[in-house]
């Protein structure tokens, strides 16, 4: 029959009208649907899933915690058969502490989702809040202290530990690093202050695989200093992102950022409606929403940067492409007409020079205490961490390491490719790891110590507006693990003493107010302590020219783009079944990294879809098979990370490819690449473009599949 008004449709084979859809649309399961790539089939994840599940049933024999916890209730607080308990607790998430409601079930955490009454989540959840239940009931965690790979205990470490910091301490420490994730909460950064005043030369050196180091490179190129940049969406006429995607989960602060743009997308409010650009070097669900979007290879970005710069006059001293001029003339023209309401926010994956850029423009703009707010960082001790990772190397290296200790970090798997992270480690005589996971780097250690997760350790953490948050277990540990809190406190002090009294004994006279006991349990029971954000404070932007990125723009090359995965993040969530099964935002694909592509340049290379590529970074190569992505920037191609794991478990081992191989640091984000086909055929999991339920949706003479019901 015949349609009238706009088309749309749900893939480009459906486009295409190519036989392969019909097909598909002719079988209600495809004939893929059971099977996982690498030999892994859904029968093997689910049969993961119930050895999660029957541990989940299990705990309830699992002894509580011994410390009083405090339910986010009003009413009794005793356990009642079949009623859940919430519990106000913090995930950590990096340097940010994310705000969460845990469900308890006769004394087993059951569900996540976010605290209403904080004031940084305002109620919102991500993927890996709901997703972290599963990461705590997997059977694939670490379950013990570990010698050489043979099972070992506490005491057995601690004795072997003592000797070693024995000899440090003849030598003030010179000889020990710690090598952890990056750390925002107060209690440890107090622990690795009192480790610095034992061992006054040894090091504390941070680092994760998707850092911030352009945000804080970019604030002090442009204050002088570090600073964490806050936005006021909710005051904003005018929005422009520079390849900032601050609407999806891994950007602090993105829960607040959704409702407050929400707040301001709404059509009810007509001319009052916020308007919003994006320039993006890669398709995402924040530039979905934009009223204009432009897409541009992501070392593109800079010089429209400079250009916008120059037109609102914050400096830039560059001009647009002629292809780009319309877009910035009327982009410029806005931010003009909308001073002191409008803001720029630029992605984390862009150089120094953009992110100062935008503070530059911010500034000219007005934006500074309206729509932008600067405050000290969230971060306990903000550094260089690519940098920092470069000198521990060298000094592995060089032999002026005697004691490693890697703290909830996977730098074997995840470190630059040119850093040869795991031959610089096996130079150190002593190395140990505490971790969830046994993982790749466990393998390039002597001691492991298995620890444990949020839900079954005492800590703390701020919000990524400051604000701080005690984290509360919900349950005893699993597996008898130790907490990061306890492992490091082990340095400095007992090695008995538990994370609830180091806890407790940090926050003693620092509380507000007079009583400690009354203050720590309303914090227990609120998820926070309430007016402990962090205040603005004044800086001004620096003029004068700010240096062009050596970014390598050549518009004659191939540019290879570097993104974290949305739902597995750097890696560190392969194993969870959940995620892995969440079908993607915008290409809705499952448990792969395919690598992004425009169609115009896979037609031009000869390209289709599920063929296999080499990617040559520099003489490193990966394949990877490609995915041609409506919107995606003309020659250039994005990958993901995370994927390729060796040691995830059973869920993650063998996913997917693995393209830190080709990373590099001193092009973390982007290069220049060489491409070639390698293959075909590669299969993906895309549940996307069926389940057609209307006649309406479905393309001439094809059957509805609720006709074969």
């Amino acid at each position: 029959r015949a349609k009238s008004g706009p088309q749309y449709w749900r893939c480009l084979e459906e486009l295409a009208q190519t036989d392969g859809f019909y097909e598909m649309l002719h079988r209600e399961f495809p004939r893929q649907a059971s099977v996982w790539p690498e030999g892994a089939s859904r029968r093997d994840f689910m049969k993961l899933m119930s050895a999660s599940l029957a541990l989940a049933g299990l705990s309830a024999c699992v002894k509580q915690p011994l410390e009083p916890i405090v339910p986010y209730v009003r009413q009794p607080e005793e356990i009642v058969l079949g009623k859940p308990l919430f519990f106000a607790s913090a995930m950590p998430f990096g340097a940010y502490a994310t705000p969460v409601l845990v469900e308890s079930h006769e004394g087993r955490p059951t569900k996540v989702d976010g605290n209403p009454e904080h004031p940084a989540g305002l109620g919102g959840s991500d993927v890996f809040a709901q997703a972290s239940i599963l990461d705590m009931y997997d059977p694939d965690r670490s379950q013990i202290i570990a010698y050489l790979g043979e099972m070992n205990t506490w005491s057995g470490f601690s004795a072997a530990l003592k000797g070693a910091l024995n000899s440090q301490k003849a030598v003030k420490g010179s000889g020990l690093r710690i090598l952890s994730h990056t750390i925002g909460s107060p209690t440890m950064a107090a622990l690795m202050d009192q480790v610095q005043a034992a061992y006054p030369e040894s090091k504390w050196v941070q680092y994760e695989p998707l850092n911030r180091d352009n945000v804080r490179a970019g604030a002090k190129l442009a204050f002088g200093q570090y600073v964490e940049t806050r936005y006021n969406l909710e005051k904003a006429d005018i929005i422009l992102t520079l390849d900032g995607d601050f609407l999806s989960s891994g950007f602090p602060g993105f829960l607040y950022y959704a409702r407050s743009f929400a707040a301001r997308r709404n059509p009810d409010l007509k001319e009052k409606m916020a308007r919003f650009y994006a320039i993006e070097s890669t398709p995402t669900n924040t530039a979905g929403k934009a009223d204009h979007r432009l897409p541009v290879r992501a070392s593109e970005v800079e010089q429209l940067a400079r250009a916008i710069a120059a037109g609102v006059g914050a400096g830039g001293g560059a001009s647009a492409k002629p292809e780009h001029q319309k877009f910035v003339a009327a982009l410029v023209k806005d931010l003009q007409a909308h001073r002191g309401a409008a803001v720029v926010i630029p992605g984390d994956n862009q150089p120094p020079a953009v992110h100062a850029l935008a503070h530059a423009m911010n500034q000219a703009l007005g934006a500074t205490g309206n729509t932008v707010i600067y405050t000290d960082p969230v971060e306990a001790k903000p550094q260089d961490q690519t940098a920092a990772l470069k000198e521990l190397v060298g000094e592995m290296n060089s032999g002026k390491v005697d004691l490693l200790l890697i703290v909830g970090a996977n730098p074997v798997y995840d470190a630059p490719a040119d850093f040869d992270l795991s031959a610089a480690m096996n130079k150190v005589p002593l190395r140990v790891q505490h971790s969830l996971y046994r993982d790749e780097t466990s393998d390039h250690v002597h001691w492991h110590i298995n620890g444990t997760h949020y839900l079954e350790e005492w800590g703390d953490g701020r919000a990524f507006d400051g604000t701080y948050s005690i984290v509360q277990p919900l349950i005893a540990p699993l597996y008898n693990g130790k907490s990061e809190y306890e492992f490091i406190f082990s340095l400095v002090g007992s090695p008995e003493t538990a994370g609830y009294d180091i806890i407790r004994r940090y926050w003693q006279g620092k509380m507000p107010g007079g009583d400690f006991e009354g203050q720590w349990r309303k914090s227990l029971n609120d998820g926070f302590i309430a007016n402990t954000s962090l205040p603005a404070k004044s800086v001004s932007a620096k003029g004068g020219n700010i240096p062009a990125s050596n970014n390598g723009g050549n518009s004659d090359a191939m540019e290879i783009m570097f993104r974290r995965d949305p739902l597995i993040y750097d890696g560190s969530r392969a194993n969870n079944g959940w995620l892995q099964e969440t079908p993607k935002p915008i290409t809705n694909l499952c448990w792969d990294n395919a690598v992004l592509i425009s169609p115009n340049t896979a037609k031009k290379q000869g390209l289709a879809t599920g063929d296999i590529i080499e990617i040559d970074v520099n003489g490193r190569k990966q394949k990877g098979p490609i995915w041609p992505q409506p919107g995606h920037p003309d020659n250039s191609i994005t990958v993901f990370l995370g994927y390729g794991r060796t040691k995830a478990g059973r869920v993650g081992n063998g996913v997917g490819f693995d393209f830190y191989q080709i990373r590099t640091s001193d092009a973390a984000w982007m290069a220049t690449a060489k491409i070639s086909k390698a293959g075909a055929g590669y299969g993906f999991a895309h549940p996307q473009g069926f389940q057609y339920i209307d006649h309406s949706d479905l393309p001439n003479g094809t059957e509805p599949l609720s006709n074969r019901h």
